[in-house]
């Protein structure tokens, strides 16, 4: 048996599904292989698309939006929509925590 994790009311100092992915989620569209991006600024399309599809091949790497010193998205309010359907403590979010900590 394993023992509980505490049970969290937000995201901010956590970041274990941030440290599981390469790149922010952007569902693909796979007709032309490229990340779907709705209601981003340009600005953040141009800091990650480059570098997007190189990380994306890469797995278990940090998502490149995370902080990892502040362990939470330096571009929240932008998440993509994988991360704002992660449900906060389900059965996923433990087992993320339990082998990428901290929370």
């Amino acid at each position: 048996m394993t023992d509980p994790l505490p049970v969290l009311t937000s995201c901010d100092g956590c970041g274990a599904c941030c440290r599981t992915i390469c790149a922010p989620p952007f569902r693909i569209d796979h007709e032309v292989n490229e990340p779907e991006i709705r209601n981003v600024p340009q600005e953040l399309i141009e800091e990650f698309l480059p570098s997007w599809r190189i990380r994306y091949q890469v797995e278990a790497s940090p998502c490149m939006w995370f902080d990892e010193t502040l362990l939470r998205c330096r571009h929240y309010e932008w998440r993509p929509t994988a991360c704002r359907e992660f449900e906060l403590d389900s059965p996923y979010c433990h087992a993320v925590r339990r082998e990428f900590g901290p929370g």
